[in-house]
């Protein structure tokens, strides 16, 4: 397992601050993408570095998501992330339009509420990079150790 995580810092246990919260109804017009109904978890973080990077996340001693952020890793884990799940996150795109929710930090903390929910352990592991070595870097990972059971594609 440590051998997934060489090179990386272990950032500690994700807390929580509620779970199994449901977002609030959709204004009218306005319906949710596939991930958007819940339940989700307010998260606590553990600190994490300004700077971007790769990271994973384990559960109960195994990893199950990496991903890699070009900005920095705390606001991309923080609450503009994955910690914390608005309305607005759980909206699907209108048609014609760029708007929309976040589907992957639905997925991600719906998940992650999950398995807090059933009494496991979460940690998150971090590697700063450069921000143009980023992607690189979750590519080259995944090449060498295989896909998570969490990430659903190497996003390009």
């Amino acid at each position: 397992m440590l051998d997934k995580l060489d090179g990386f810092t272990r950032a500690g246990p994700v807390g929580h601050r509620g779970l199994d919260l449901s977002p609030a109804t959709p204004p009218e017009g306005r319906t949710r993408h596939r991930y958007g109904d819940g339940h989700f978890a307010r998260l606590v973080m553990p600190r994490l570095p300004k700077e971007p990077g790769l990271y994973a996340w384990e559960l109960d001693g195994v990893v199950v998501y990496v991903g890699q952020t070009q900005g920095p890793l705390a606001k991309r884990l923080g609450s503009m992330g994955y910690s914390t799940i608005s309305t607005y996150n759980t909206f699907a795109r209108q048609p014609g339009r760029k708007n929309g929710g976040q589907q992957t930090n639905c997925r991600i903390n719906a998940l992650t509420n999950e398995a807090l929910t059933a009494g496991s352990t979460l940690v998150l592991w971090y590697r700063v990079t450069d921000a143009d070595a980023a992607k690189r870097a979750e590519a080259e990972w995944m090449q060498r150790h295989g896909m998570p059971a969490w990430n659903r594609r190497l996003e390009t």
